[in-house]
């Protein structure tokens, strides 16, 4: 019996002990629920605390994307000396020029729709024409467009009325007045991070190859084609959107018949409109008879330059197959300095042959010494090759990688080479001629 108790009173004991881990256990357990119930509270408090501040920054990013919107603008640049609006409008003055706004702005919401059909349709257009004005007026008047007095000054009012953010601007009277104002606009307006697009309208002038080139791929330039491209913007032109407004420029460029005793003999069958212009008198057949013995210098080097042949350069190459300048040596700052001045035709004086031809209003004149020759080469290799390190062309005189020892890269110190023509490997391994 006695045993029996001990083994009971043993099984009583490991029922009790059980019991008592089983309480244990559960008093863990509930303290772990209770915990996890505090965490699970303090995640919702957290959660609902972020949720607020996620639509509170919601809204602001909204707010300010609609303010954004707001200053969102679209930039038309149009040199108004190379890049003529259609006859017709500058002929109706005050009227063709409200008439060219209008056009001109539809045009570019056509043009921007197309581009993005979910384009914002309200999306402001700033409109800037640049132009030498006295030289334009006098252009339109010797060639018969608008012979009439005042017949630019009323479209450029009508234009500069029409819209308060359309501006018809006189550069200044000088040959690179417009480009100068254009140049600095755009520099301005791509940087602008409100600016969507530039459309650029200066299909006729190089000079802007060498403002537009560092841009090239650019998803926000448009070029516009009103007369054909010329060389360099034609080799440019492939990287970037391109579009034309035909009822808005002219296709071609005005060709100036007026006559000028300094210049060549105007022609024997005078074009219409011509005649009635200009009267014949013996004087001025004597001065003809002259003119045609001996042309004006700025004539005969034209003429002497059409039938030259260009000099060619020789291509070097390095291992990447990338041109590479030949080193030189130039004179002195003030010589370069000096030569900058003069305004020289580079192509003319380095390579022999000038590739605009009678359109070309630098010096053909000047005889420059070897040295000076070389001072020119420097100077032309300041401006970016709109070819960039694959240039093959062996007359090209403009430069193939950034001069500066030490550059930082494009918009270092206004270095306009883009970020490929730095650090080129400048050793020549091929060269071809």
């Amino acid at each position: 019996m006695r045993r029996r108790y001990r083994e009971l009173s043993s099984v009583e004991d490991s029922k009790e002990n059980i019991i008592e881990e089983l309480f244990s256990q559960v008093e863990e357990l509930q303290k772990d629920l209770t915990k996890a119930h505090d965490e699970l509270d303090n995640y919702k408090e957290l959660a609902a605390m972020f949720k607020d501040k996620s639509n509170k920054d919601k809204e602001a990013l909204e707010m300010k994307n609609r303010d954004h919107a707001k200053l969102s603008f679209v930039s038309v640049l149009v040199d108004g000396d190379c890049m003529n609006f259609q006859d017709n409008l500058i002929q109706s003055g005050y009227d063709g020029g409200q008439k060219a706004v209008q056009l001109l702005r539809k045009a570019v919401e056509d043009y921007l729709f197309q581009l993005d059909p979910e384009a914002n349709p309200r999306i402001q257009c700033k409109i800037r024409v640049y132009a030498n004005v006295s030289g334009l007026s006098k252009t339109y008047h010797d060639t018969n467009i608008a012979p009439v007095d005042g017949t630019l000054e009323a479209f450029i009012q009508g234009f500069n009325m029409e819209n308060g953010l359309c501006d018809f601007v006189d550069a200044g009277n000088g040959k690179e007045c417009s480009d100068v104002k254009l140049r600095a606009l755009f520099e301005q307006d791509i940087l602008d991070v409100h600016c969507q697009r530039v459309i650029f309208c200066a299909s006729a002038d190089n000079g802007y190859a060498r403002v537009l080139g560092p841009h090239r791929e650019s998803h926000r330039i448009s070029l516009v084609e009103g007369p054909p491209f010329a060389r360099e913007m034609k080799e440019l032109a492939p990287h970037f959107a391109t579009t034309s407004f035909p009822d808005v420029f002219r296709s071609t460029k005005i060709i100036s018949r007026r006559v000028s005793f300094s210049s060549v003999t105007p022609p024997r069958t005078p074009p219409q409109n011509y005649a009635s212009a200009v009267k014949t008198s013996p004087r001025s057949q004597s001065m003809s008879d002259v003119n045609r013995r001996s042309p004006s210098p700025l004539t005969s080097a034209r003429i002497s330059n059409r039938n030259c042949s260009p000099v060619r350069l020789a291509v070097c190459k390095n291992a990447a197959g990338q041109r590479v300048d030949p080193p030189l040596r130039y004179s002195t700052k003030e010589n370069v300095d000096s030569l900058k001045q003069r305004k020289l035709c580079n192509p003319y004086h380095i390579v022999g042959s000038c590739p605009y031809g009678e359109n070309c209003n630098h010096d053909h004149e000047s005889r420059l010494r070897p040295q000076q020759v070389e001072d020119l080469r420097y100077i032309a290799r300041l401006r970016v090759c709109p070819r960039g390190v694959w240039c093959a062309e062996e007359s090209c005189v403009c430069g193939h990688r950034c001069p500066r020892e030490n550059c930082l890269g494009p918009g270092y110190n206004g270095c306009k080479f883009p970020k490929i023509m730095h650090g080129v490997d400048s050793s020549i391994v091929a060269t071809t001629l």
